[in-house]
């Protein structure tokens, strides 16, 4: 009893639920290899043939716990999204191969039906072939009044002819059947076309009950079901995940417009930087020059002003 309920709440919980925060790993998460994805996005298959000749893969290996399937259904991450699609893509590759051997055995019955029949044509009694060119003849007769009725706008009578063209058609295939029926076997029994089981034409209600009750053909029968909502629900998903990408575009593109302004920005800054210093570099070479010369005009004064008291005491001798 008490290990029964540490499974439980194992499977709820986890199994680290009594160690301490600090101490937890936090390694067991449903993206992990040893969880069964199936169960995730649908429900695991394997349950589904055991102990049935479709029974190839045997019971499941992996966890099943509720907790992964919490912890799924809990995630809203955009991460969480990509793994559900290549979950449910993985689920839908399984069933399509699962209904590629059902796809195979109504193939090969339909070809069997082909050929034994067309073996059987020419070994047909002339009486049962002329009675049945007959009725096909008055089948043609009929459906051609009916649709002639139905121009005039005789309706009821148009209704009439195409009853009774219906019910030769019925009479034409007990013919075939009754005649065929002991001479070609392949036309004595179906194939189901959910689970690929062969079906007589004259099994009781009983026997009908029981086929369909049955774990193959219930297993069939869910695994058609859940393709449905699969593709459906990647459907939802490749719009999500597109809208989401469009959204990441947008927000890498608006993310190179800001540092495509901001790299204009300092560009024009260092540019502003570069023609400061130079209008400060002129200013200098200017003021430079101005002072050179300033000085150059000095020292001329002086060299004009020593001349003129040199010839005034030329002048004074």
């Amino acid at each position: 009893m008490c290990d029964d309920s540490r499974y439980i709440l194992d499977e709820l919980f986890g199994k680290e639920r009594n160690v301490v925060a600090s101490k937890r790993k936090n390694d067991a998460h449903y993206w992990n290899e040893d969880v069964c994805k199936n169960i995730l996005v649908s429900k695991c298959f394997n349950d589904l043939w055991k102990h049935t000749k479709y029974d190839h893969e045997g019971e499941c290996s992996k966890r099943h716990d509720q907790f992964f399937i919490n912890e799924f259904n809990c995630d809203r991450s955009i991460k969480k999204q990509q793994r559900e699609k290549k979950y449910i893509e993985e689920a839908i590759a399984y069933i399509q191969d699962k209904l590629k051997e059902v796809d195979k055995i109504l193939t090969k019955h339909e070809e069997q039906v082909e050929q034994s029949s067309k073996l059987q044509v020419a070994d047909r009694p002339k009486e049962i072939q002329d009675r049945l060119d007959n009725m096909e003849r008055q089948i043609n007769l009929l459906t051609d009044q009916s649709e002639k009725m139905g121009e005039q706008g005789k309706i009821e009578e148009s209704e009439r002819l195409i009853m009774e063209a219906d019910n030769l058609k019925k009479a034409r295939e007990d013919v075939l059947l009754a005649y065929e029926g002991t001479n070609n076997p392949f036309k004595t029994y179906k194939i189901c076309e959910v689970c690929g089981a062969r079906q007589s034409l004259y099994e009781t209600e009983n026997k009908v009950k029981t086929h369909l009750d049955g774990r193959i053909h219930q297993g069939f029968s869910t695994i058609r079901v859940e393709l449905q909502k699969l593709q459906q629900r990647r459907l939802q998903l490749e719009k999500i995940l597109d809208e989401e990408a469009r959204k990441q575009e947008f927000k890498e593109d608006i993310a190179k417009d800001v540092q495509l302004d901001k790299e204009k920005l300092i560009k024009d800054k260092k540019e502003k930087e570069r023609s400061r210093s130079r209008d400060v570099s002129r200013d200098k070479s200017k003021k430079k020059s101005s002072k050179k010369k300033k000085e150059k005009e000095k020292e001329k004064e002086k060299e004009r002003s020593k001349s003129r008291k040199h010839n005034k005491k030329h002048h004074k001798h």
